[in-house]
């Protein structure tokens, strides 16, 4: 590992240039504070700036945790890309010093320069000059189609900070500022998967786990528990809020409604008791990890029925994936171990409706009006936690 870095550069993502100048400062502040709390929560030191409109810098680093500063940065939603750098005052002689450190930790034979920033003058003049010294001292060679290294000059505030890699995030908007929406999870791969694309657009999750009890194995509420910890490593902020409901399998069980529909009747109760929170939470709506036909309430007509027995919006991330693209994403994410068999719920019938009427609408939603004042204490008396 290179011993010199002293700073690392923060790329902000699409914000950048998609939103006037007050709104993207107030992106930008907000980002800034999720990579404090990002850091403080990772035992991390760093001086965290914004420097202009479109870079934050973090100075101070302690040298000894750079691959540790790495792996939590890229994580931070709303970052495009973070370099390691080395931090000199905006003068030709320190920009070749921290140059010339470089190459000779590299060993390299080609190279190509990138300007980026406030040079004062053609960015072009000063790759221009800068390359000719390195030639002269080192023989190397320029080679802008496959050098190899590529290092990176930025100019702000009078500084310049000297790059050798750029590694990419996942880019999208800063934690929590699109607001709330109230997130059904179960502990399996597709709605911890939602639950990280909520985050990654700048969503706060308040998150609502349906407890069955005995209606639901014991290795089901293990996984639901490991889940968290794989969705609170994506959270930047410092927690994340948490409903536990229970008593809602017994509800299911002894509802008089047709055995066909039981399947969705559970999931609509669901929707129900997530509407109470979102109100209670002031959200925007619910979310669900639910996706186009991958069982037997999520078909395209019974999703359709299923949204309009509340009043709120329902968005579903996965809508129109494939469950083996979900678990290939959850595995390069690092949580695809929540794909594993976990039982089935013993509520479910022999034969689930698939293709849910207007008349079973009418239906569902006769016994879930007669139900409201119970979903109301089902809230009241959740375990409410933070994660």
């Amino acid at each position: 590992m290179f011993r010199e870095y002293d700073s690392i550069i923060v790329r902000l993502g699409e914000y950048m240039v998609r939103y006037g100048s007050g709104y993207r400062l107030f992106l930008i502040n907000r980002l800034r504070d999720s990579i404090v709390k990002v850091l403080k929560k990772n035992n991390l030191h760093g001086k965290v700036e914004v420097v202009g409109d479109s870079r934050i810098v973090i100075s101070d680093i302690n040298r000894e945790y750079i691959e540790k500063y790495k792996e939590v940065l890229v994580k931070v939603f709303g970052i495009s890309s973070i370099s390691l750098a080395v931090k000199r005052k905006y003068r030709f002689k320190e920009i070749l010093d921290a140059l010339d450190k470089l190459i000779k930790h590299h060993m390299i034979d080609s190279f190509k320069l990138i300007v980026e920033g406030e040079p004062g003058y053609d960015r072009s003049f000063l790759v221009k000059i800068l390359s000719t010294k390195l030639i002269e001292k080192y023989g190397l060679r320029v080679d802008l189609l496959n050098p190899d290294k590529t290092f990176y000059i930025e100019i702000r505030d009078g500084n310049a900070y000297i790059m050798d890699e750029v590694l990419r995030g996942f880019g999208g908007l800063p934690f929590g500022v699109e607001g709330c929406l109230v997130t059904l999870v179960s502990g399996g791969v597709d709605s911890a998967l939602a639950v990280w694309y909520l985050l990654k657009r700048g969503v706060n999750p308040i998150l609502v786990y349906i407890d069955q009890g005995s209606y639901w194995s014991s290795e089901a509420h293990k996984r639901f528990y490991e889940s968290l910890e794989y969705i609170r490593e994506w959270v930047a902020w410092d927690h994340v809020k948490l409903y536990i409901v229970k008593n809602m399998g017994d509800l299911i069980a002894r509802a008089e409604i047709p055995d066909r529909l039981r399947c969705l009747f559970c999931k609509a109760t669901m929707y129900r008791i997530a509407s109470i929170i979102a109100d209670r939470e002031n959200c925007k709506g619910i979310a669900t990890g639910e996706a186009v036909g991958q069982v037997s309430s999520q078909t395209l007509s019974n999703l359709s029925i299923l949204s309009k027995t509340i009043d709120k919006p329902v968005f579903r991330p996965l809508s129109f994936m494939d469950k083996l693209e979900i678990i290939e994403m959850t595995r390069k994410l690092g949580f695809s171990k929540l794909s594993r068999n976990v039982g089935s719920c013993r509520l479910k019938p022999e034969k689930p409706e698939t293709n849910a009427s207007l008349e079973d609408y009418r239906i569902l939603l006769e016994v879930l009006d007669k139900y409201n004042d119970v979903y109301r204490d089902f809230v009241d008396e959740s375990i409410v936690k933070y994660i």
